[in-house]
């Protein structure tokens, strides 16, 4: 119960800005979540990336503020620690996901990597048809969305257009690296 109690405290000072309280949060609970990333994910480098992106969000958009002080689970466990690990948990699992569709555009399962030199190679080779094969606005696009992680909305807003054009411009993105990879491998 102390753990519940010393979290409410913190949330309460988290609401009214204070930057000791997020420190405490990230201190008494990054090692936690660290070890979820790396277990999601199997790679340090990207668990200790979405960690501090997840945290940045936590403090600059203040999502401290979903969590409710006055609910407590079943088994008496800690709201923060439960909020805390489901959204660590769910930007995992959408990393996972993002990963999957930015390697299916590859369209043979054999072109997989298998190693870390190969997967430096694919990149490359879609980095470089990028370049020369697909039109600057939807390489823009399609590099946000996919190497960046950003949503439709996000990608808008940063190229100043409308979200459906961004999902046509990534869509056309896509359409010509499928075309240039099943010409490349013919």
């Amino acid at each position: 119960m102390q753990q519940n109690n010393q979290d409410a405290v913190l949330l309460e000072l988290l609401k009214i800005g204070s930057t000791d309280a997020f420190t405490t949060v990230y201190n008494k609970y990054h090692r936690m979540l660290m070890m979820l990333a790396v277990d999601m994910l199997k790679d340090d480098d990207k668990a200790e990336d979405l960690l501090q992106e997840f945290f940045i969000d936590f403090w600059q958009k203040k999502l401290f503020l979903k969590i409710d002080a006055n609910y407590q689970n079943r088994d008496s466990a800690s709201i923060m620690k439960c909020y805390l690990y489901a959204s660590v948990r769910n930007r995992c699992l959408n990393k996972i996901t993002r990963e999957k569709k930015f390697t299916s555009i590859i369209p043979d399962e054999a072109f997989l990597p298998r190693d870390p030199l190969e997967s430096k190679e694919i990149y490359y080779q879609v980095n470089t048809a990028l370049k020369r094969k697909v039109p600057p606005k939807s390489s823009t696009a399609f590099r946000l969305r996919h190497y960046d992680q950003k949503s439709h909305k996000e990608i808008a807003e940063e190229m100043n257009t409308s979200i459906q054009t961004v999902k046509n411009q990534i869509g056309t993105a896509v359409k010509i690296l499928r075309g240039h990879f099943s010409l490349a491998h013919l």
